[in-house]
């Protein structure tokens, strides 16, 4: 647990005041882990959800703040960001980029990680890092590191 925790935090640039999440993060949906005083049967689950929802938000928090107020199409521009950025194919190739990928705790029979489970693993650190640091500001933070970014 203390390779992935301290693995983690290297290559996304938080330090977590509990590692806990950073395991549950890592623990691929379908495995049973424990990490500090919390028990998670279904992995990182919750955390991916909880992640895609933020990694949305400070997407949408950005686009607010760049596009015009008159801006043509407003809204099919972000949607169009939103599909680029947290696209499962695209969160997948950041998170083997980044190496994540040499962290994640697999379950039972696994043996590799799908694109799916990697992507959720991406998600699911970015909703450790908002519940951690009980904002969005540190997920800004960790989302230009990882490149998850606009082009």
């Amino acid at each position: 647990m203390e390779r992935a925790v301290t693995g983690i935090q290297e290559i996304i640039g938080y330090t977590f005041n509990d590692p806990a999440l950073v395991w549950e993060a890592v623990s691929a949906a379908g495995s049973f882990n424990s990490g500090g005083n919390r028990h998670f049967a279904d992995g990182n689950k919750r955390l991916a959800v909880l992640g895609d929802t933020v990694l949305q938000l400070a997407l949408a928090e950005d686009w607010y703040e760049t596009t015009g107020v008159r801006a043509k199409k407003a809204s099919e521009v972000f949607t169009s960001i939103r599909q680029q950025v947290g696209s499962n194919v695209n969160l997948s190739i950041i998170g083997r980029t980044a190496n994540i990928d040499a962290f994640v705790n697999l379950s039972g029979g696994q043996r590799t990680i799908a694109p799916a489970t990697m992507a959720a693993t991406v998600e699911a650190i970015l909703g450790a890092v908002y519940l951690d640091s009980q904002g969005i500001i540190a997920v800004k933070v960790v989302m230009q590191r990882l490149g998850l970014t606009p082009a």
